[in-house]
């Protein structure tokens, strides 16, 4: 937009501006004008009152006149009024004071004011005689009123009319001036608009006209420059401006004639450089002319490719195997390509504007092979050269689908107790070896993977299924139970196997993919073969998922108990076979369930280990047992069982301290019960928790003792207080080879002075042989089932008063025999 369009603009806005004031102003005061009629209308308001004022007291007058004319009614002149009329006349007073009232406070001329307050007055003056005028009198100044009524209407009219006329004598002044002053503002805008517009626009222009003919080279254009104006002012910017680019152009001319003295020989150092630069690239290179034919080639190329002539034709180098790859087509200008010797060239391909190609080499062979070796090891297994957790989820979703497909999920059994007894090169050479083993068991179209630690999957494809997942699965097992020699060590293991067949379809409770799927059922079929004895392999069954839902719901189920308080502790007690008494309880975690009664601890207990909820639950059943032991007798103990998995957590040691100061037990009245499956891992911090528990006064005992293979072996390492005959031996003691374990026992445990307590005594005989066989402590359900702690106090009392009922036995028979 040019400045000229800009000021007029400018201009005709402040006149539509002065328009639209000057008409709002005209449009105000005819508003004025019509408030001013509203005004006289309101100022002929106190007129209707007085006019009702004065026909109130003209009725009167009349009547009264009526009356004189009237003989039989007319009153005596110079008699007062009678009592009826008297009345009348108060009514009619005071009915024209308040007219006479409201005229006053509205009428707006002073003459009329006076007059009304006088005619108020005066009906004061009526109005305060009460009636003692007489009727001649009364008339007189009814009359009177009456004409000063008159005179006062005459006034409040001429006062209101007179306002009227004088205001819209001005308001039609003002407003005829308004439009003047509008006509006159408006032609002082275009003049002035005009007028500047007169003095910057011819040179504004004089300056774009020179700005452009500098833009377009020329130079000598002649520019006057006047006065301290803007335009003056950019008319001088504009020859400064001019005159700078001219020396500009002068010092360039000048350099350029100083540069093409010394062109040459740049040329010649550039093409040294350039030859130079060419002749040691690490990368061979070559050039085309626009016919296709070879101009240039450096010494890498004839290094890569051996000699090749100038000028060699493209058809040439199509027919030449080592070359022929340089103008063989291609997907792109990058590309690699293997040649007839093994190597691998990476070739870049450009083509020159105006024809020619230059092409570049690069030997890329031992690169090449490293990326190969690292795609293979991200596919492959590092130890067992198998494929890894990838590779077989690539493989798995591929063939998933397909009615042939079956996959083997495999875990092995007792490598830990080989990995961790033997150490972990042992357990690698191992893992090796079974990967081998496997190889030998699967067809060349079968997929092996390990996907953990000990874990391994396959994937068999066989159009005879599920016969051939069954033989496949019956022959690893086979494979696999063969011992194994590693270092002079001989052992064998197994494998449990979990086999799910593809193509199964999907119900509404799998969630994930079809892949994901597969896998869990894998794994919940691996689960039912360990479950089952191991060594084994079993066919998933949708059973199964129900048997991992019912695991899940107790779960959550346990989780909900120990918020909502529905675990407590159970006590079974120990009795003393010598002293027949009770020495202590051992406390047993029972789960009362609200809708499925008493859970098992078989059940529960081990899947809080799986799920780590056995270390909460540990420190809830330490605390629970010791705070009710505070309340037994002090010669009274308490047995509490710790998982091997409260050891992992780095705090038992803490815990149990933590127990004692809160509950205020001592800690020879506690009794901590550990598992020989405790000492199968890291077995040097395990004894050195336990030795910390014997050094603050806490018994250990080890419970479940001879059911593993390395029981006398920890008794050697560690010296337990006491020790626990397992209850299958005592449940069992009629067979021989039961006996001899708990004679064994019991004579071990005598010899090496640790207590012995034998668990599961349910019957009279099984007490007597174990009496027999010198077992001081027993337990079982042949003293007390496990006991609630509100139950404790008359168990107690129930063996103290058995206790002294045999004393007072005893006694009697004593006496008996010496008489």
């Amino acid at each position: 937009m040019s400045i000229k369009l800009k000021l007029l603009l400018g201009c005709l806005g402040l006149t539509l501006i002065t328009v639209f004031i000057g008409a709002f102003a005209v449009q105000s005061q005819r508003r004025v004008e019509l408030l001013s009629s509203r005004i006289y209308d309101q100022g002929l308001i106190p007129v209707s009152y007085l006019r009702k004022a004065q026909n109130a007291l003209v009725g009167l007058e009349a009547d009264y006149l009526k009356q004189e004319g009237n003989r039989e009614t007319a009153m005596e002149p110079s008699a007062p009024l009678p009592p009826e009329r008297v009345a009348q006349l108060e009514t009619v007073l005071a009915e024209a004071s308040r007219a006479v009232d409201i005229a006053a406070d509205g009428t707006t001329s002073e003459a009329a004011k006076q007059l009304t307050m006088e005619i108020r007055q005066s009906l004061s003056r009526l109005q305060a005689t009460n009636g003692v005028l007489t009727p001649r009198m009364l008339l007189r100044e009814l009359q009177g009123l009456d004409e000063r009524m008159r005179s006062a209407v005459g006034l409040v009219e001429t006062g209101a009319l007179g306002m009227r006329d004088e205001v819209e004598s001005v308001i039609t002044d003002s407003a005829r001036n308004t439009w003047q002053a509008i006509a006159g503002a408006v032609a002082l805008a275009f003049v002035i608009s005009f007028l500047l517009a007169q003095s910057i626009v011819p040179p504004l222009r004089n300056a774009m006209k020179i700005a452009k003919a500098i833009a377009d080279g020329k130079l000598d254009n002649e520019i006057k420059s006047r006065g301290r104006s803007e335009t003056s002012v950019l008319l001088g910017a504009l020859a400064t401006m001019q005159e700078s680019i001219s020396k500009q152009i002068r010092r360039i001319e000048q350099l350029m004639a100083t540069q093409a003295t010394s062109y040459d020989e740049q040329i010649a150092v550039q093409k040294v450089r350039f030859e130079a630069a060419l002749q040691n690239m690490t990368q061979g290179l070559c050039m085309f002319d626009e016919n296709l034919k070879l101009v240039v080639t450096n010494k890498r190329f004839g290094e890569m490719f051996g000699d090749v002539n100038m000028k060699v034709s493209s058809r040439e180098i199509l027919l030449d195997r080592r070359l022929r790859h340089i103008l063989a087509p291609s997907g792109g200008p990058y590309f690699t390509s293997e040649m007839p010797d093994g190597r691998m060239i990476a070739i870049a391909r450009q083509w020159i504007e105006g024809g020619g190609l230059v092409v570049t080499f690069e030997d890329i062979t031992e690169r090449h092979d490293a990326e190969q070796k690292l795609k293979y090891l991200a596919r492959h297994d590092a130890l067992t050269d198998l494929a890894n957790r990838t590779e077989f989820r690539e493989r798995l979703e591929a063939a998933i689908l397909q009615e042939n497909t079956a996959v083997l999920c495999l875990d092995l059994d007792d490598f830990k107790t080989v990995n961790d007894t033997l150490g972990h090169p042992v357990g690698d050479v191992l893992l090796q070896a079974v990967a081998e083993r496997l190889r030998e068991c699967v067809s060349d179209n079968d997929l092996v993977a390990r996907i953990g630690g000990d874990e391994f999957a396959i994937i068999q494809n066989s159009a005879n299924q599920p016969r051939a997942a069954e033989d496949l699965a019956s022959r690893i097992i086979k494979a696999i139970a063969r011992p194994f020699e590693i270092e002079h060590h001989q052992f064998s293991i197994g494998v449990s196997i979990g086999v799910v067949l593809g193509a199964q379809p999907l119900t509404e409770s799998d969630a994930g993919t079809p892949a994901d799927v597969l896998l869990k059922n894998g794994d919940l079929a691996l689960y039912s073969a360990k479950a089952e004895g191991r060594s084994t392999f079993r066919f998933f069954r949708s059973e199964m998922g129900e048997h991992m839902q019912h695991r899940r719901q107790t779960e959550l189920d346990l989780r909900r108990a120990m918020e909502n308080d529905e675990l407590e502790l159970f006590y079974q007690p120990f009795f003393d076979v010598e002293r027949q008494a009770i020495s202590g309880f051992e406390a047993l975690m029972r789960w009362r369930h609200p809708t499925r009664g008493f859970v098992s601890p078989g059940e529960f207990i081990p899947l809080a280990e799986d799920v780590g909820l056995i270390e909460p639950l540990g420190v809830w059943a330490l605390k629970t047992a010791c705070r009710a032991a505070v309340h037994w007798p002090r010669d009274l103990g308490v047995s509490v069982n710790l998982s091997p998995h409260q050891f992992r957590g780095g705090t038992l040691l803490e815990d149990v301290r933590d127990v004692l100061r809160r509950t205020g037990l001592e800690a020879s009245r506690l009794q901590l019960e550990v598992t020989e499956s405790l000492m199968l891992k890291d077995t040097d911090g395990t004894l050195a928790v336990l030795e910390a528990f014997r050094a603050m006064g806490i018994r250990v005992s080890m419970d479940d003792f001879g059911t593993g293979y390395s029981s006398l072996a920890y008794l050697s390492r560690f010296p337990f207080d006491k020790i626990k005959i397992d209850q299958s031996f005592v449940r069992d003691m009629d067979k021989p080879e039961n006996l001899a374990v708990v004679r064994a026992v019991i004579g071990l445990s005598r010899a090496m002075g640790i207590s012995v307590i034998a668990e599961g005594v349910e019957t009279p005989a099984q007490y007597a042989a174990l009496k027999a066989e010198g077992c001081e402590e027993m337990q079982g359900y042949l003293f007390s089932k496990p006991r609630p702690f509100s139950d404790i106090p008359s168990l107690l009392m129930h063996f103290s008063e058995r206790r002294q009922a045999r004393a007072r036995t005893a006694g009697a028979e004593r006496r008996t025999e010496s008489s």
